[in-house]
């Protein structure tokens, strides 16, 4: 089985017993770590690893959720949402299933329940949907290795792919859902609370508790991934996955098409729903158009949101102290779009980014930050 806990990497060879009956001053140290996980693989459960959940607690509540929203289960599903779509960045639409207020807190509970009585959480290489960790945060693992070749792999309707069955599966194996999954009871109640998340037979977008199951069903399958990339044909390579974009980098120039095999066949192995985007898998390396995950990783291994980007910031700032100069007010929307570009651009590249704010301040005699302050005041 699967064991996730919270562990920095510093920690690596660390054993599980070592992490749970270690002295106290390393628990300690463990335990101020705020992102970083651990999954160890165990053959046999030893009663101390009980220790990490209040398993009758988890029972407890995961029943009295079951009972609550049998209701919600009788009910017709469809109805339970609103359904809408979105723009994609590729083209297209992309369908959003939102549930109505009622299914919404119901699955926030369930979500809540599973954070907080399981204890879950998901592999080291996941970073969407994980508080505290962003885009920036999976590029930076790339940027540590000083990766120079990157390959990016997308999975097809990674959601709507997703099958209750499949789900139950995997959690058979991760801890302490297995512990439910081996009860016949229990295991009933787990999948009468998961099928609540699904409609139509698959996960949607749009609800609370898609991501938490997306990220905990896929440990195995990124443990399998981190652990074979790291030294594959003789090379070494770094995977993070950001929700169904796998980006796979090492060093030097390698095959595609053979790591993108390997991906395959792990996919495989796990009898995984899903399929790989192979109009979206790109290669290419830090000296040319090196874009992942919004950002680029550029030859001098620093991360930069690029030129245009830039220069459209910089010009979007320029119009908005011109307007406000000349008496056209913006949209209190527009000024909070232009201030979320702000925190983003400074998170990913701050000196360049005051140093423009800087300079502009000092042509155009404002202060640029306080004018929007002020405006959204």
């Amino acid at each position: 089985m699967y064991i996730t806990v919270m562990q920095p990497p510093m920690y690596r060879q660390m054993s599980l017993d070592d992490f749970l009956f270690g002295d106290d001053n390393v628990s300690s140290m463990i335990s101020s770590n705020q992102t970083n996980t651990r999954t160890y693989v165990i053959k046999h459960m030893k009663p101390q690893y009980m220790t990490l959940i209040n398993f009758d607690r988890a029972k407890a509540r995961l029943a009295k959720f079951v009972e609550d929203t049998k209701e919600l289960r009788e009910a017709d599903r469809a109805s339970l949402y609103d359904t809408f779509h979105i723009p994609k960045k590729s083209g297209g639409l992309r369908r959003i299933d939102a549930p109505k207020p009622e299914l919404m807190s119901a699955l926030r509970n369930l979500k809540e329940i599973f954070e907080t009585d399981f204890n879950a959480l998901y592999h080291t290489s996941a970073f969407a949907y994980v508080k505290g960790r962003c885009t920036i945060d999976a590029v930076k693992r790339h940027q540590q290795n000083k990766s120079r070749w990157f390959a990016k792999l997308d999975l097809h309707d990674f959601f709507g792919s997703t099958t209750l069955d499949f789900v139950m599966n995997q959690l058979s194996e991760i801890f302490p859902f297995n512990l439910f999954c081996s009860d016949a009871a229990l295991k009933e109640q787990l999948k009468m609370a998961l099928e609540l998340a699904f409609l139509n037979g698959k996960l949607p977008q749009g609800t609370p508790l898609s991501p938490l199951i997306t990220n905990v069903m896929m440990i195995p399958i990124d443990l399998a991934l981190s652990s074979g990339l790291r030294d594959f044909n003789g090379q070494r390579f770094v995977y993070t996955r950001y929700a169904d974009d796998f980006l796979i980098s090492s060093k030097y120039d390698f095959k595609i098409r053979e790591v993108e095999q390997f991906v395959v066949d792990t996919l495989k192995s796990f009898s995984a729903p899903f399929s790989i985007n192979a109009k979206k898998t790109r290669y290419g390396s830090s000296s040319g158009s090196n874009w992942n995950l919004g950002v680029m990783l550029n030859k001098d291994n620093e991360i930069t949101i690029g030129h245009r980007k830039k220069r459209e910031f910089s010009a979007m700032l320029h119009n908005y102290i011109m307007d406000r100069r000349n008496g056209i007010a913006w949209d209190k929307h527009d000024i909070q779009v232009m201030q979320g570009y702000y925190n983003y651009y400074s998170m990913i590249e701050p000196k360049a980014i005051n140093d423009m704010i800087d300079q502009m301040n000092v042509k155009l005699g404002v202060n640029i930050l306080r004018a929007i302050k002020d405006d959204l005041s």
